[in-house]
Parts: C-alpha cells; sequence; structure tokens
C-alpha cells in the first residue's frame, strides 16, 4: 500500500506542485510585509529605541484593566454578539449623538469588530465592486490600497496640500466622477496628524451631491485633537451623514492597541451588508474587553480619563517639539493624533527607507526606529515623489520621549551635506 506521504513526495507529485506554484498568480503581487512590521522587526534586532509602530509603552487605566478581569471573573468567556456587546453598542450611540449630534441605531447602524482596520476591509469589500472608483487622499494608512485592490476597484490618489495636509478641493473635484463610489477619508490624518475643519467639510458634501459616492471616514485618533481645537467626525456635517460610514478604535482612546476592539456606525442598509463581510471573517472579538470597556466607559474614572486624553498627548507632542527646537529637524506641529511628521532633507538628500534603515541600524545606545513617509503614499502613484519625512510615534513616557530626543538630535551629525 503506498502511504500519502510517499505519494506527495513522488516525483510525479512534486513535478505537479512546482507547475501549480509556477502558475498560481498571487492576488496582491506588489504587497509585502508593512513598513510597521519591518520597522518594528529590525529595532528590536538592533536594538533600537522603538518610535516608530503606532503604540503606546505606557498601559491601560489601572481601572479598566481591572473591569476588564471582573468581567472574565464574571462569565464573559464566550463569543459576543456578532454586532457587539450591546450595553458598549449604546455607549457608542450616546457619545456620537453627544458628540456630534447625529442618532445612530444601537441595533441596526453599529458593529464591533476587532480594531477599526478589521471594520474598514469588511465596508470595503462590502460595498466596492469590481471597477468601481474609490478616491484615497494620500497621505494615508496603508491598509487602504490592498483592501481596494482585492475588491477589483480602481484606486484613484489624490494628494493632500502639502504644506498642511488639508484637503486640495481643485484636485479631488478632478477626481470624483459619476463611476465613485467610495472616498476614503482619515480625520486626524495618520500620518501627518492634520485634522479639518466643518468649513473643509461643506465643501466635500458640496462635491459629493450628485454622485452615489459614499464616504469611508476613518477616525481612531479622534478625540485627539490639540491648541484649542474642537475633534471633527464626518457625522458633524448633516450633508454627509445619510452617505457617511465611520470608524473608531478604542485601542487607541485606551492605550490598549493589543485589544483590538473597534467599531464602525453606518446608515442600515450599509451596515447590513458590512454585517455580511464581517459575520464571515471575524463574526465576534474579545467579550471581556468589550464587556469590560462598556463599563469603563459608562463610570467617572472612563469619562474623565476621555476628557483628559487631549492634553494628555499634546503634553507628549510639545515636550519632543521643544526638545527639537533649534535643530537641523524641520517641522510644523501635528494638529492632532500621536504621530510627528519630521522633515530631515537640511542634513541627508537620500531617501526615507534608506535613512530610516541606517538610523535603526546605529551603534547600540543611539539607533532609533521611524516611519519613512513614502510608504503611506499607494505604490500606483508615480507621480508623488518620496518626501524626505519620517513619522515618530510620541505616544511614550517621558524617559523613552526624551531619550528619543537626544538620539533625534544626534542624527544630523552623521550626515553631513
Amino acid at each position: 500500500m503506498v502511504t500519502l506521504l510517499e505519494r506527495l513526495s513522488s516525483p510525479s507529485c512534486a513535478d505537479a506542485l512546482n507547475w501549480t506554484m509556477a502558475h498560481w498568480k498571487s492576488k496582491l503581487p506588489d504587497v509585502g510585509t508593512t513598513i510597521f512590521t519591518e520597522m518594528s522587526a529590525l529595532a528590536q534586532q538592533h536594538g533600537a529605541l522603538n518610535m516608530s509602530q503606532g503604540f503606546p509603552d505606557f498601559n491601560p487605566p489601572e481601572v479598566l484593566q481591572e473591569l476588564v478581569h471582573q468581567s472574565m471573573r464574571d462569565g464573559h468567556n464566550q463569543y459576543a454578539p456578532m454586532a457587539g456587546n450591546l450595553k458598549l453598542r449604546e455607549w457608542i450611540a450616546a457619545d456620537t449623538q453627544k458628540r456630534t449630534g447625529h442618532t445612530c441605531s444601537p441595533d441596526s447602524e453599529i458593529t464591533v469588530g476587532a480594531g477599526a482596520s478589521s471594520l474598514i476591509f469588511a465596508a470595503i469589500q462590502a460595498l466596492v465592486h469590481p471597477g468601481d472608483e474609490v478616491v484615497v487622499l494620500a497621505p494615508c494608512y496603508d491598509l487602504y490600497q490592498p483592501a481596494v485592490q482585492l475588491a477589483r476597484g480602481k484606486l484613484r490618489i489624490v494628494p493632500l496640500k502639502s504644506g498642511n495636509f488639508h484637503f486640495d478641493f481643485d484636485a479631488l473635484a478632478d477626481a470624483i466622477t459619476t463611476e465613485t463610489r467610495l472616498v476614503i477619508t482619515n480625520i486626524p490624518n495618520n500620518p501627518t496628524g492634520a485634522t479639518w475643519t466643518l468649513e473643509e467639510l461643506d465643501q466635500l458634501a458640496d462635491l459629493v451631491r450628485e454622485t452615489d459616492a459614499l464616504i469611508l471616514s476613518d477616525e481612531v485618533y479622534g478625540p485627539m485633537v490639540y491648541d484649542g481645537q474642537s475633534a471633527l467626525s464626518i457625522l458633524h456635517s448633516p450633508a454627509l451623514r445619510e452617505r457617511s460610514l465611520v470608524t473608531a478604535s478604542f485601542g487607541k482612546i485606551l492605550h490598549a492597541t493589543g485589544w483590538k476592539i473597534g467599531y464602525i456606525i453606518a446608515p442600515k442598509n450599509w451596515t447590513d451588508e458590512i454585517r455580511k463581510v464581517h459575520q464571515y471573517d471575524v463574526f465576534s472579538t474579545g467579550a471581556p474587553f468589550q464587556e469590560g470597556i462598556a463599563r469603563f466607559l459608562s463610570s467617572a474614572s472612563g469619562q474623565a480619563h476621555l476628557s483628559e486624553l487631549a492634553p494628555f498627548y499634546q503634553e507628549k507632542r510639545d515636550r519632543l517639539l521643544k526638545g527639537l527646537a533649534g535643530s537641523q529637524w524641520r517641522f510644523e506641529p501635528a494638529e492632532a493624533g500621536y504621530f510627528q511628521v519630521l522633515d530631515y532633507s537640511l542634513f541627508d538628500e537620500r531617501d526615507d527607507r534608506t535613512v530610516t534603515q541606517s538610523w535603526c541600524k546605529q551603534p547600540k545606545g543611539l539607533g532609533i526606529a521611524l516611519i519613512p513617509l513614502s510608504p503611506f503614499y499607494p505604490a500606483q502613484d508615480s507621480s508623488l515623489k518620496p518626501p524626505q519625512k519620517v513619522r515618530v510615534c510620541f505616544a511614550k513616557n517621558t524617559a523613552t520621549l526624551d531619550e528619543g530626543i537626544q538620539r533625534l538630535l544626534h542624527l544630523p551629525s552623521l550626515h553631513k551635506k
């Protein structure tokens, strides 16, 4: 009797497998490991200070941790409902109404998933048909392009203004056509930290008014807005609400990115379609985390945490920029989020991928991991020259920030133009 192992190792079987691999085509031929994974791995390999990937190096609030533990002890350890913990969805509805004036149903318009990323992906797969045009504003988070590619949509890339990274409405008007199915926005923007105004949302509403285009608004850094500005959501615009899908992240606002809990708000008909994908992809996530978050956000401690979030991160941004003031680093203070863009063109002419790899490989005690800005420009747009800019995460404790400042100040001395 010939065993399965013997059959698989036979020359004819091996030849068949080799033929299959040779003729198999990847759905994402140009996609490799993300720049975030790449730089974090490089930092670990060379012992560099990791200020690249977007995660804090401090823990969530202790009250929240205890409430999650208590939720486990109370038995919230099996599948959460597919749409998400009802108490959490009710909190989301109340918070949305309070912040934006928009009323949404916890039952039919809010879905909790494994981070905002899973729901952005589900929305694109559910709503973009082959040939549909999807407008993306660059620089942007790198998830959007491969998700559109898998849905067989056509990506149209519109650069944000080079100075402040706000909307370029002339370019956007040229890009939006009768074939546009989706416009993806990111408020505040990752990587630049730019946020926008109600007037700009009104202009966006004017551009899409005569179209069937939907707006997918990635708002994971929503409350982290600085210098007295108000936190803006696409839902602040009544003219955009019926065509808008908004994603947000508890991982970001609760210093718990590894918990991967996020949500999407969308009108019922679009929610129905998104849940068709969601239920066969993630289905549900983190039952005790959802319950603990719901308990925390409904408490006085949770409300205090949210009210202190923007000042907490602005202090970190200001500490970073004060430390770099007067150096050869150039920058405009991030308006929001927990990333700062730094321009190194005064002291180095090399491309951003080359310099970030080089800086990460510096001798022990000097290396620092940053993110080059070029990966935030979708590859299909060859007209956009990668800028000599990098992204640094300032969601770090004081000791990490101060050490990061010293290593950043050391870098100009390595490269004399």
